[in-house]
């Protein structure tokens, strides 16, 4: 919650602007004619966690609003949803939400699971719901109608970690280790036969991300593996693995999916990491963000920019549904797919296929060096 009102003190002095943190392409008429705006939107996002990740994407997904609101002379406010503690919390914010008529719409959930749990309580109430980091590529098979993700899904992920353990690596024989998670079994399906169609030998474990000595895991892995793909949801879990493996004296390739992407949770130098989104330092696009993330929050990380700019694509959606200075939710559910945010802070447009995915979505391959990540492609 302090977030809010550091995040609101960082906005005045800083004053990140709409060139930085991208432009509303669909707002210019509702904006002549509105003078002001208001209603909810829902985020659906760990806050109370004991790690400082744990925050990320709600703290981004406020700061967002408070910018937009600045930005645009709405008076939208954030209805705060922890998603920290499993399923049943999850549910019960969704049914929360939905049940508040003043809420338009959801930026969340994080996790392809959580998507799984709560997609049928907002698609009941028409409530859109935009997800800053759900890659599970069957949550777009038609099922959900309100569900929308602004990065791209484990079917671009998938053959970004294939190509790189069979193509850059050359790597003779792949273990992949993956836990009991859609999203981490969903990418691990897809490593998996991507590299057996390339023709590379590939071992599979799946794993619990509790466990805090992996011995018995390290035992299965076959002497001659020389590249171990991480495909977990645990940054956590994927540095304990990748140590206890070096302590052995065996030094293959590690490849951590996007999960893994936190630099101070998972940092073995020479490790590969995919990430949904540029480094957020390297984008011109995001200049004035990142200052303004730098100044409030500290390290950065890639589950931060989604956030951002999913918050900003259905503030925008909401800003476009106003009639009588009232965002309606019925409006954003029809409006939402053909809103774009152009020049987004993920280096590119922010805008939906017919089946609600990123246009034009990409992965990008890390490696990390002794205090930062590098990008190889």
């Amino acid at each position: 919650m302090l977030a809010g009102a550091v995040g609101l003190a960082a906005l005045a002095a800083i004053g990140v602007g709409c060139g930085s943190s991208g432009e509303s392409a669909d707002t210019t008429g509702a904006e002549a004619a509105i003078s002001a705006c208001t209603g909810k939107i829902g985020v659906i996002a760990p806050f109370a966690g004991t790690e400082e990740q744990d925050a990320i994407q709600m703290n981004w997904a406020r700061v967002s609003l408070d910018n937009f609101n600045r930005e645009h002379g709405t008076d939208f406010e954030i209805a705060p949803m922890d998603s920290s503690r499993g399923d049943a919390q999850v549910k019960r914010a969704a049914q929360a939400l939905a049940a508040d008529n003043e809420v338009v719409a959801v930026v969340g959930p994080d996790t392809s699971g959580k998507v799984l749990a709560v997609g049928p309580i907002l698609d009941k109430a028409d409530l859109a719901y935009v997800s800053p980091s759900a890659t599970n590529v069957s949550l777009t098979d038609g099922r959900f109608k309100g569900f929308y993700r602004v990065v791209a899904n484990d079917s671009v992920q998938a053959p970004a970690i294939g190509r790189l353990a069979a193509e850059q690596l050359k790597a003779k024989k792949v273990a992949i280790l993956d836990n009991p998670d859609p999203y981490a079994t969903g990418l691990a399906d897809g490593v998996a036969a991507y590299l057996e169609k390339a023709g590379v030998p590939v071992t599979r474990q799946r794993i619990s991300v509790d466990q805090r000595d992996y011995a018995n895991v390290i035992k299965k892995i076959p002497a001659d593996t020389d590249a171990v793909v991480l495909s977990l949801s645990s940054a956590d879990a994927g540095q304990r693995l990748v140590r206890q493996v070096k302590a052995t004296g065996r030094e293959p390739a590690f490849i951590g999916g996007d999960a893994l992407f936190i630099l101070d949770a998972f940092n073995p130098v020479g490790a590969y990491v995919t990430s949904f989104t540029p480094d957020l330092r390297e984008t011109t696009a995001a200049d004035d963000v990142v200052r303004l993330y730098k100044a409030v929050f500290g390290s950065l990380s890639p589950f931060g920019g989604p956030a951002f700019g999913a918050m900003q694509i259905v503030a925008t959606a909401a800003l476009a549904s106003c009639t009588d200075g009232r965002a309606s939710r019925a409006k954003v559910w029809e409006g939402l797919p053909t809103t774009t945010i152009r020049e987004s802070v993920l280096g590119q447009d922010i805008a939906f296929t017919e089946d609600h995915e990123l246009k034009d979505g990409r992965f990008y391959v890390y490696r990390i060096g002794p205090d930062d990540y590098h990008f190889v492609d």
